[in-house]
Formats: C-alpha cells, structure tokens, sequence
C-alpha cells in the first residue's frame, strides 16, 4: 500500500540548495562547540546503536604539502605504483556525495517529479524500515529502506553503486583469465558522426552492427582464428564538435598468440561490413577498430564508473568533448562553480554549451539511452572464468552498499518527510559519518523552526 503522502508533497522540494559543498540549512543554527540549537522535545530518531566513526588509514604515513599563500594543507600518498597522490580524504567523500545530491535533484526537476528517478531516495520501501547505517570497514553513511531506480544512466545515486560492483566484477574477470593462460586486449569502435545524429538511432544501430560481426560466417570465423574466448562490452557517449558519440568499449579474452595490431586488422572488416549493413557511415581503417593490450584494459577498467569521472581527472588534453555526467554537473552547479574545473570550463565554453543547454542536451541522452544496456558478457564467458550469475542494475542498486554495517537509527515516516522536503538527507549522511550524537537534535530542529 503506498505511503497517504502523495508523490508532489513527498519530493517537492520547498528550500534552496545552499551550495553543492556546503550542505547547511537556514533553520538549523549553530550553538556551542558545534552543537545545533533548538530544544528537544521528544524521540524523533530511535537509536539500536551509536558509533563514533575512528578512520584508520593503512600504509605509510601521508605526505603534507602547505600552500605558501593560503596555508591551505594537502596530504599526498603512495599509490600501489610508487607516484604521489592526492589523499582521498572523508572530506573529498563528503563533498561528491553532496555534489550527486545536488544532480539527482536536478535530475528529478528534468525529468519530472513523476518519474521513475525521481522516486529514487524520495520514496520508502514498503513495509521495510528506513534505517540510517555506517558501515564498519569503510565508515561510511548510508541508507537502506529507501526506493531505488536503478538507472545507470540517469541516476546520479544509484549509478556510482551498480558501476562499482560492475567493475569489482570486471577486475575479477581480467584476473581468472590471466589465470587461466588468457590475454585480455581492449578494443574500441567508433563511427563517424556528425552534428545532427540522432543518440538513439545511432547507439540500436551500432549495436546491430556488432551482432552482425559475432553472427556472420565471416565474423565466426575471425573470432575463431583469433581464438576470442568472450568480451565484455561496454556502451560509452560523448558530447563535442561533432554532436554525440556513442562507441564501445570491449574487452577481449584471447586464447591465441596474435598482437593487438593484429587482432584490430582482422576485427576492422567484419566492423566495415556491419556498419555498411545497417546504414551507418564507414569507420575509416586508422579509427574505426583499435586495439591496446592488457596494461590499458587494466587502466581502463580501473577508471571506469561514474565515481573516477567525478573526481579522479578524466579529462585528456586536446579532448574537446564532454561526457553525460559533465553535463549534468554544469546544469546543476554552474558552470562558475568552484567545483568545475577550468579544463572542463573551457571545453564547454568552445562548444558554446551554457547551464539551459547542458540540461538540454542531458535529457537528450538520457531519453536516448533510456532502457539500454551499458555492460554487456558474451554468452558463456561468466562460466568460462567461474563467475556468479550476473545480477541486474536494479539488483545492483537495491544492495546494501555494505553488509557488516551498524544500525544508527531507524527513521520514521515523518522525518523521512521533513529530510526529503528540506534537501537535508545528505547533511544527515555528513552527521552519521562525524558526530551521531547530534542526529537527534538535528532531526528535532527541523520541527522545532517550523519547517513541516
């Protein structure tokens, strides 16, 4: 039975963001030693369990680096390579978590209080308690009881979760296969494309084209010559001069002793004749099939998902395109955000795109990519490498984000109301991970200034 709440009151927001790394409230006030003002006045938060999160960082110690100007302290740490990187600090954590927020609200008002994503985070689970949890290995805040879309394309909370698992799944293929005396090469395919492509009508026609080269007598017989054991394609679009991109991505699993150079000239063929087949324009032989070698499938792999596009540097010099994500964070940042960073600012001030088209084109893409796959396993391949049966997006998404997890508080329907009215589910998030003692008062604050 749904909730008497009805969908408008339960999403429709009534106060403003006050920034995307700044996840205050104008109703809550500040009071002593960080404690928030306002008296309680009875249980709104019912405890099982209160934790003061303690971050234990393995490995060496972090290097500080001090800004001469601004005193500004940056820690830097030893990847597994021996180079120097930025610390990914719970701060870092807390600032793209409330980056998402902010997307996925942008995204309810694209496309439309009614749908689907909009339901997402908003709407409870029925006859499940909505809990507030902190997971013991990562201590991270999290939420479980809460409706999820499961949209890979679409959902700014939900596709980081499924786009995690999926990789963890990915890294564990490449490593069974290596074991099993297999080589795994990246390929990518790409079409010429112009300003005026239809997304949608490209990305069924790309995908007929592939079918083409894994069904014909012509291409069965390359993938045996080359002794493909399976792939693992991947549908990724861009944004630039020449309107949108879509191509694939694929890791190949070979059992042969050919290069990458001659693998990509045996696969360049059956990808001609298959484009030619469904009306798509001929991929030229120097762009349209290139293959790398495992170091950059493992490179590639490591970077995928939509948290390494968010905060781990993916823009590439001399790359004028954007991808779906980049458009989404300029519609609902600004392009003046600090966030943004000035390559993204001027790749987007070259393509002539401001904040009003940056949503434009991003409905766009997620109308046209609407119901697609993004990852797809050749028939057999989980088998062949002693994999689990995959599991759905919506599967993926609807997983507790961890298992060993302590239960801070159950949430009651009321306050679910008032966290989703007020913007406030992510600031709660912030409050699990630092100071739990304050969660009641906050929670109470939120009645107490009038704000139902």
């Amino acid at each position: 039975m749904r909730q008497k709440t009805t969908p408008e009151k339960a999403i429709r927001p009534d106060s403003a963001f006050a920034g995307a790394n700044k996840l205050e409230n104008p109703h809550i006030s500040g009071g002593k030693n960080g404690q928030i003002g306002g008296k309680s006045e009875g249980p709104f938060l019912v405890y099982t369990q209160e934790l003061t999160p303690s971050f234990i960082h393995a490995g060496s110690q972090p290097i500080e680096k001090v800004d001469p100007d601004t005193g500004e302290v940056t820690e830097f740490e030893k990847s597994s390579t021996g180079d120097l990187v930025k610390k990914y600090t719970i701060t870092d954590h807390q600032n793209a978590r409330a980056e998402r927020w902010v997307m996925k609200w942008a995204v309810d008002r694209l496309l439309g209080y009614g749908s689907r994503q909009s339901k997402c985070h908003n709407w409870k689970i029925p006859k499940k308690p909505l809990e507030l949890k902190l997971s013991l290995e990562h201590a991270k805040a999290f939420y479980a009881g809460f409706e999820s879309c499961g949209s890979v394309w679409s959902c700014p909370l939900c596709a980081p979760k499924i786009t995690e698992r999926r990789r963890g799944e990915v890294q564990e293929a490449i490593e069974k296969a290596k074991a099993q005396g297999l080589h795994v090469f990246l390929a990518t395919h790409t079409i010429p494309h112009g300003l005026g492509d239809d997304p949608k009508a490209i990305r069924k026609q790309m995908a007929a084209a592939w079918r083409r080269g894994s069904t014909t007598r012509a291409g069965i017989r390359i993938r045996k010559e080359i002794g493909l054991r399976g792939t693992i394609r991947v549908t990724e679009v861009t944004f630039g001069r020449n309107g949108w991109h879509p191509h694939f991505h694929t890791l190949l699993f070979v059992d042969s002793g050919y290069n990458a150079e001659a693998i990509a000239a045996l696969l360049y063929p059956i990808w001609l004749d298959g484009c030619r087949k469904v009306g798509l324009g001929e991929p030229s032989a120097a762009h349209g099939v290139r293959v790398d070698d495992g170091t950059k499938a493992a490179q590639y792999v490591t970077k995928w998902g939509m948290d390494s596009e968010l905060t781990k540097g993916h823009l590439k010099k001399g790359k004028w395109s954007v991808n779906p994500w980049d458009l989404l964070r300029v519609h609902a940042l600004g392009l003046g955000h600090p966030g943004i960073a000035p390559e993204l600012r001027a790749i987007f001030e070259e393509l002539n795109i401001d904040e009003k088209g940056a949503g434009s084109l991003w409905l766009t893409f997620s109308r046209s990519f609407k119901g697609a796959r993004q990852l797809y396993w050749s028939n057999g391949l989980r088998k062949l490498l002693g994999l689990q049966k995959e599991l759905s997006d919506a599967e993926l998404a609807e997983a507790e984000m961890d298992t060993a997890a302590a239960v801070l508080a159950t949430l009651t329907n009321e306050q679910r109301f008032d966290l989703v009215r007020t913007r406030n589910l992510p600031r709660l998030l912030n409050l699990a991970e630092d100071s739990p003692g304050l969660i009641p008062e906050f929670l109470d604050s939120l009645i107490q200034r009038g704000t139902r």
